[in-house]
């Protein structure tokens, strides 16, 4: 090899220039091995391992990152893959992350990467769901800061854990940032409907598994909830005429043992059942209000002939096991909103509830408010509270809309459903952290299941693009 090649000159002399490139091109290879010793020997083997493999993948990621998404898509459900402790929080029990929040945010780097790089596509378009969640997001940033310059001086600060405010931080940041990765990185029709199959097939093998009893012992956590949207997506072929035969039976059967699984052996779980009820009533409402009216009154009877099943499983239950105290969560997250404006902050509830105002208040000590709304109302106030409110509703009106601008098609189908999913989520999260999970209710865990709302509003998202593009294309041919 000659040595012009490697920048040198042609000559074998050393010369001074000569001398000056290799003398640089050592103390790099120095520095570096100096820095690659010095992080193996004071980090864990775990970490050493990890950063090597980051290395690697970085540039097999960001050469087919649609491949990676799929992926992250199909594998993201499983808590697994987890860190060595990062977080301690009250309870003196340290808790590490999983694949699903790695694996996010090494994409969520490339992705921004590709952004300033331009090499994400061009044909991006606006939607309800980006300032809300922008003005959402800056809200928890100052929510954090608020959070340490005004704290309650009746709550000891030695309650107050660094590294679970970050942890919770970081779980909003990162369900906001695969909305709008998965928005803005499919770049054609292909990709985006191997993305839509991923997401379904998540949830199609959580059913399945569950109803065959778990003979895989992989699940996901609150796998109810996982099923929404694939069960939307069934029930609006079911109410689509111009879909065959066949097709329609196949998506029926599908809704039919959804409402078997979680109806009838799931029951005691309301979150489950009243997900599902709320996303199949909203895909009838949009595709036929008459079928809508008529499926209220079969619920109805159903519901009267089922009393003594519901209220021994459900009701009797539900107070046996301590579920009305979320009754008293939601009074308590009142309460905390009107004493503090901005809220106690993220990762604060228990810090707050456990070792002062749940106990004054009367509104027990629980560690999270147990509900997506509490929560935001303790920690956020009412400002953080309708900032989140907004990203919901501003995206469904949006996704209406959408809806009833797009032409019959796949990707119609696929709005309809997503419409169902976050309505039915939305109304789940009353009782439960099922959207942006709380850091002391299990939340690191699982945030496996809550990444699917927000991956699929992305996709929601792309399917309007996708579908715009492919619409002006063909306009701009020829007749």
């Amino acid at each position: 090899m000659r040595s012009e090649s490697i920048g040198l000159p042609q000559t074998g002399e050393w010369t001074p220039e000569r001398v000056a490139l290799v003398g640089k091109n050592a103390g790099l290879v120095i520095a570096g091995g100096i820095l690659v010793g010095t992080f193996a020997a004071v980090m864990q083997l775990y970490w050493v391992a990890a950063t090597l493999g980051v290395l690697i993948i970085a540039l097999l990621v960001s050469w087919h990152f649609e491949v990676a998404l799929v992926i992250y898509v199909m594998a993201a459900f499983v808590p697994w893959g987890g860190t060595p402790s990062l977080a301690v929080g009250g309870s003196g029990v340290g808790k590490g992350v999983y694949v699903s929040e790695l694996m996010l945010a090494f994409l969520l780097v490339i992705w921004f990467g590709k952004y300033l790089l331009r090499g994400l596509p061009a044909n991006r378009i606006r939607s309800g769901f980006y300032v809300p969640i922008a003005l959402y997001l800056a809200y928890c940033v100052l929510n954090v800061v608020s959070s340490y310059l005004f704290w309650d001086w009746h709550v000891s600060r030695g309650y107050q854990h660094v590294e679970v405010n970050i942890i919770e931080l970081g779980l909003h940041v990162l369900s906001g940032g695969a909305l709008v990765m998965i928005a803005t990185s499919i770049s054609n029709r292909r990709w985006l409907t191997w993305m839509t199959c991923a997401v379904c097939a998540t949830g199609v093998y959580n059913l399945l598994n569950s109803v065959a009893g778990e003979p895989i012992p992989v699940q996901a956590p609150w796998w109810q909830l996982v099923t929404l949207l694939p069960v939307g997506y069934s029930w609006a072929i079911v109410l689509e005429p111009e879909q065959s035969t066949a097709k329609r039976c196949v998506a029926a059967a599908a809704v039919v043992l959804a409402m078997l699984a979680i109806f009838v052996r799931c029951v005691a779980w309301v979150s489950g059942w009243l997900g599902l009820m709320v996303t199949i009533l909203t895909v009838t409402f949009v595709k036929n209000t008459r079928l809508f009216a008529a499926l209220l009154v079969v619920i109805f009877f159903v519901g009267a002939a089922a009393w003594p099943f519901l209220h021994e499983n459900v009701v009797a239950k539900s107070e046996t096991e301590g579920d009305y105290d979320r009754f008293s969560l939601m009074l308590g997250a009142v309460k905390y909103a009107t004493t503090f404006p901005l809220g106690v902050g993220l990762g604060n509830y228990r810090s707050y509830n456990s070792f002062h105002y749940g106990q004054l208040w009367g509104t027990t000590s629980y560690t999270s408010a147990h509900g997506t709304y509490s929560q935001h109302l303790s920690e956020m106030g009412f400002v953080g509270l309708a900032l989140f409110l907004a990203v919901l509703a501003s995206g469904f009106v949006w996704m209406l809309r959408e809806y009833r601008a797009m032409e019959p098609g796949p990707s119609k189908t696929f709005l309809l459903a997503a419409m169902g999913q976050l309505a039915g989520i939305a109304c789940a999260a009353l009782i439960g952290d099922y959207i942006i999970p709380t850091y002391h209710n299990n939340g690191i865990r699982m945030f496996s299941a809550t990444i699917y709302s927000w991956l699929i509003w992305g996709l929601a998202i792309a399917h309007v693009r996708i579908s715009r593009d492919e619409r002006e294309t063909r306009a701009a041919l020829p007749e």
